[in-house]
């Protein structure tokens, strides 16, 4: 187990820009900017005069927004504190906060940190890139520079090195991109409840969105974990012909599972949804999108919702879940150690 774990830490060092640094900087330079346009009142997080005209039909006034509506012309205006009010055709002004009713509300504790998620998301999001390319990488750089002729002089097996390599790049890089995205989600949910308060609107529990952004991180944690299971076939794939290709090994790793199904639609495709042969060769572009887990997704979400945005976490778990009784998901773990093995034997026989 030392060993082992002397490995992962070799290859978390030795890949240190791309998944340790690069997270850190996307998450550093989003959350300066978020804290920028804060500061000098240019993030609003959607409560801005603008926004209110985004589906309706609107004419803009210097320093407020017009409504067209079915009730009437309403004015939406910012004041100069900062405060938004809303005036109604028939001369009524209301502020922000009166206009918003406490289910409204409710409903704003749960999507704000849903909202903000998707800029948080983007450390992530690029990890889950850049593991490919150093995967890819892994085995054919140490051929590459030869140091693979000094690791080979080290008491540890082939096996040990190439399952290393894969806990390193794919496990402990993209939670430590996840890491990274849950405490910048957190920073970015921050400033939106303090933005909440600056616009004039009372009553949003900021525990309550903490709350539910935390339901989003253990939704976020678990999903990756199945995703990694999911995509582990192809991420087996990439370790084996990172071992085995002569040069260019992302080309070599990808272009197979692209080029073959684009080969075959414009031979033998027919417009057939059901084509068994096509569906099997997308099968790993996929799995690397998440395409088994994401399936169904959105009917839970619309069931759930009833008139107030949620984060149905516990039925999303349960979504996940089912992937476990799938044969599917059993049989690409079987053959991601085929493929683990397989690129072991070919760096065990090849050192060069």
């Amino acid at each position: 187990m030392n060993k082992f774990l002397t490995l992962i830490r070799r290859d978390m060092a030795d890949n240190r820009g791309a998944l340790v640094i690069t997270p850190l900087v996307i998450a550093a330079i989003l959350l300066a900017v978020t804290t920028f346009a804060t500061l000098t009142g240019n993030a609003r997080f959607g409560f801005d005069p603008q926004d209110f005209a985004a589906s309706k039909e609107h004419r803009g006034v210097q320093g407020q927004v017009v409504l067209d509506d079915e009730d009437g012309a309403a004015t939406v205006k910012r004041g100069p504190d900062g405060k938004i009010t809303i005036t109604t055709a028939d001369g009524q002004t209301k502020s922000l906060d009166q206009s918003i009713d406490p289910k409204a509300k409710a409903g704003l504790e749960a999507v704000l940190p849903v909202g903000t998620a998707v800029a948080a998301a983007l450390p992530l999001a690029i990890a889950l890139i850049s593991i490919l390319f150093v995967l890819a990488g892994a085995l054919h750089d140490e051929r590459k520079d030869r140091t693979i002729l000094f690791w080979k002089s080290m008491p540890v097996s082939d096996l040990q090195t190439t399952s290393a390599k894969l806990v390193s790049i794919v496990g402990v890089g993209l939670f430590f991109a996840l890491a990274v995205t849950i405490v910048l989600h957190l920073a970015i949910t921050g400033l939106a409840v303090a933005t909440i308060g600056n616009v004039g609107i009372t009553g949003v529990s900021a525990g309550a969105v903490f709350l539910n952004a935390t339901k989003l991180w253990t939704v976020l944690a678990v999903g990756l974990l199945f995703y990694i299971g999911w995509a582990l076939p192809v991420y087996g794939w990439v370790t084996m012909v990172s071992a085995w290709a002569p040069k260019m090994p992302f080309v070599a790793a990808f272009a197979p599972l692209f080029v073959l199904p684009l080969v075959y639609m414009a031979i033998a495709y027919r417009g057939d949804a059901d084509d068994k042969i096509l569906n099997a060769m997308w099968e790993p572009a996929g799995r690397l999108i998440g395409d088994p887990m994401t399936d169904g997704m959105s009917r839970i979400v619309e069931r759930s919702s009833d008139q107030v945005p949620t984060v149905p976490a516990t039925e999303i778990l349960a979504h996940f879940s089912k992937g476990l009784a799938e044969p599917g998901f059993w049989i690409g773990l079987v053959v991601a150690g085929g493929f683990i093995y397989a690129a072991s034997e070919i760096r065990r026989r090849r050192a060069l």
